[in-house]
């Protein structure tokens, strides 16, 4: 699924002092995060992103996250644009470094579905030198001209990189080929950052062949993680919180003794979508008590859920056209993934329990 331009936010419940920089705490058990979509009277601009930052840090948030596009960072060849897609995050929205503790950043040349560098390169693989050549570049600027980027801490390589790599399987090799050569590059600019790129839970179970091309590579295995309905013939229908163990179980013991993370974890409160408000919250409980063992093994290194407000109107019809998507039942499951409600701002039944799971977590 396609994540907002600025859309992670990685969240540690523990009650901080604003006078008391955050590499002063004891660091935390787990690293959570809540995407910050806004809700229909949120303050426009800047000042809405830093006001749902600020409700989100008084629940516990430590760490934020970007999620660029490549072709966005780098609108024609050699030339970048930085600014509004990592500086500002970056130095903008905790100025003092008061309020996060680090920083995420996933860098999209595969975006679910489609593929996404600058317009000269589409035609080439990814194993092409000059696409490789291309993208060090735009690491080497990233990670020695922008300001704070010391706060960042992981970097993801492609998002749900299984939709665009499973109907082109001729670029699986080469993206692999990419990818590897995007680590390698990063941990020579800064080997304190962990690297990994992100798959679909469903793609790793129901294609062993691609997951296990790149779970043997990179810092950590990725997921995003919603427990859709595979075998329904009906697409984006839920499963029971009931499974929501089993799966977590799998998603550890597959990785070969990588640690694991979520860059989306959700489940709709949508009836058209086999669900409703309160077996979201079973879920968001479900999903903490499942993973509880692996927080105490330190199995896990981030959490993202997703997300504070369910999607606008319209915003899904626009991302299934551009995914190329039946807008019928994503859009339902959509529409109604958030913790609180867009239309009032008000909270839904999840949005309690996801607070009471963190502070039991952080205890």
């Amino acid at each position: 699924m396609k994540t907002l331009q600025i859309l992670l936010t990685l969240l540690l419940f523990s009650c901080c002092n604003d006078s008391v920089s955050p590499s002063e705490q004891s660091p935390p058990k787990l690293l959570v995060g809540l995407s910050l979509q806004q809700y229909k009277n949120s303050s426009f601009g800047i000042d809405g992103y830093i006001d749902g930052l600020d409700h989100a840090v008084q629940n516990g948030i430590n760490m934020f996250g970007m999620s660029p596009e490549w072709n966005v960072l780098e609108p024609s060849p050699n030339t970048y644009s930085l600014q509004d897609n990592l500086t500002n995050p970056l130095t903008l929205l905790d100025q003092n470094k008061t309020k996060l503790d680090s920083y995420i950043i996933v860098l999209k040349m595969i975006d679910t579905n489609i593929k996404l560098v600058p317009d000269d390169l589409a035609n080439l693989d990814f194993d092409d030198p000059e696409m490789i050549n291309r993208f060090s570049l735009l690491l080497d600027k990233i990670f020695t001209e922008v300001p704070s980027i010391e706060r960042v801490t992981h970097v993801l390589i492609g998002n749900e990189i299984d939709g665009y790599l499973s109907t082109n399987p001729d670029q699986i090799q080469q993206f692999k080929t990419f990818y590897l050569a995007a680590i390698q590059q990063i941990h020579a600019l800064n080997p304190r950052v962990k690297v990994g790129t992100i798959i679909t839970f469903n793609a790793a179970k129901n294609n062993p062949i691609l997951f296990d091309t790149f779970k043997t590579e990179g810092d950590f295995i990725c997921y995003t993680y919603y427990p859709t309905d595979e075998q329904n013939s009906t697409p984006w229908q839920m499963r029971p919180p009931s499974d929501i163990k089993d799966d977590m179980d799998w998603m550890v013991q597959n990785t070969g003794g990588k640690p694991i993370a979520f860059t989306e974890i959700g489940y709709t409160s949508s009836t058209d979508n086999s669900s409703s408000e309160q077996q979201q919250s079973d879920f968001v409980q479900k999903m903490f008590s499942s993973m509880k063992p692996y927080i105490n093994s330190k199995n896990i290194e981030f959490v993202y859920y997703h997300g504070m407000y369910d999607y606008p109107q319209g915003f899904c019809n626009q991302y299934a056209q551009q995914q190329g998507v039946d807008p019928i039942h994503i859009c339902n499951f959509m529409n109604h993934l958030g913790l609180n409600n867009w239309e009032t701002g008000l909270p839904k039944l999840a949005w309690f329990t996801f607070i009471d799971e963190l502070r039991s977590i952080n205890e």
